[in-house]
C-alpha cells in the first residue's frame, strides 16, 4: 500500500449530512428570531467549525454565539441525527481497508459527541484509531492542528497518510500538515472548486480510494 493511513473528513466525505445541518441551522435562527437564513451561504460553510459559521452566516456576537452553539447541539443530537446515512460504497470500503491493515481516522469539525454517536449507530465506529472532533484540536479546519494531532498521536510519517475530504476546507488542512490530500466529488464542493484547491487526487466515488491507496 502506497499509503498507511487514511485521515477522514466526516460531513459530506463519510455521510450525507447537508440535509441535517441545513435543517438543524433553520431551527436555531427560528429560535433566535434571526430573520436572514441563506441555505446557500450555510451550505458553503459546511465543513468549517460552528463558531465560525455562525460568525458568516448569522453574524453573531460572542454571547450569542455560544447560545446557538448550545441549541444546535441539543437538537442535532436528538433530532437530525436520525436524517444522516452513510454515501454508497463507505462502509464496504472501510470494512476492506481495516481488514487490510489500513490505519483509519477521523478529522471532523463536528461536535465529539454527535461524531461517535452516529459512527456507533452506523457500526463503524470500531473501525478507527482515532476519532477526532472539533473539541480535539485548539486550532480549526482550515488549520493543520487536527491532522499533525493524529500524526503526532501515532507516530505516523506524513507521506504515508493521505487526508481525504470533500471541501477546500479539507484538502487546505492536508496540504498545511505536508499530507497527500484526495477530495471527492459528491459530498458539499464541486470537482470545480476542490480542482482550485490543487489535491494530489479527486474520486467520484469513496471505493475509488482502494485505486490510489
Amino acid at each position: 500500500m502506497k499509503y498507511r493511513t487514511l485521515i477522514l473528513d466526516f460531513d459530506g466525505t463519510l455521510a450525507d449530512t447537508k440535509e441535517s445541518i441545513i435543517q438543524t441551522m433553520g431551527f436555531v435562527a427560528n429560535r433566535l428570531n434571526i430573520k436572514d437564513f441563506d441555505e446557500n451561504l450555510i451550505e458553503s460553510l459546511i465543513g468549517l467549525p460552528l463558531k465560525t459559521t455562525f460568525e458568516k452566516a448569522f453574524l453573531l456576537d460572542d454571547t450569542l454565539i455560544q447560545e446557538a452553539i448550545l441549541i444546535y447541539r441539543k437538537y442535532y443530537n436528538e433530532i437530525a441525527i436520525d436524517t444522516i446515512s452513510l454515501f454508497e460504497n463507505v462502509k464496504d470500503t472501510l470494512f476492506d481497508f481495516h481488514q487490510k491493515g489500513m490505519n483509519l481516522t477521523v478529522a471532523s469539525s463536528k461536535g465529539k459527541t454527535a461524531l461517535i454517536k452516529i459512527l456507533k449507530k452506523q457500526n463503524i465506529y470500531d473501525l478507527f484509531s482515532f476519532v477526532g472532533g472539533e473539541e480535539d484540536a485548539k486550532n480549526k479546519k482550515p488549520s493543520p492542528d487536527i491532522v499533525n494531532l493524529i500524526i503526532d498521536k501515532h507516530n505516523y510519517q506524513p507521506n504515508e497518510c493521505l487526508v481525504v475530504g470533500d471541501t477546500i476546507f479539507d484538502i487546505e488542512m492536508g496540504q498545511r500538515a505536508n499530507v497527500d490530500t484526495c477530495g471527492v466529488t459528491y459530498g458539499n464542493n464541486t470537482r470545480e472548486k476542490l480542482e482550485q484547491q490543487k489535491p494530489n487526487y479527486i474520486i467520484n466515488s469513496f471505493k475509488n480510494l482502494t485505486e490510489i491507496t
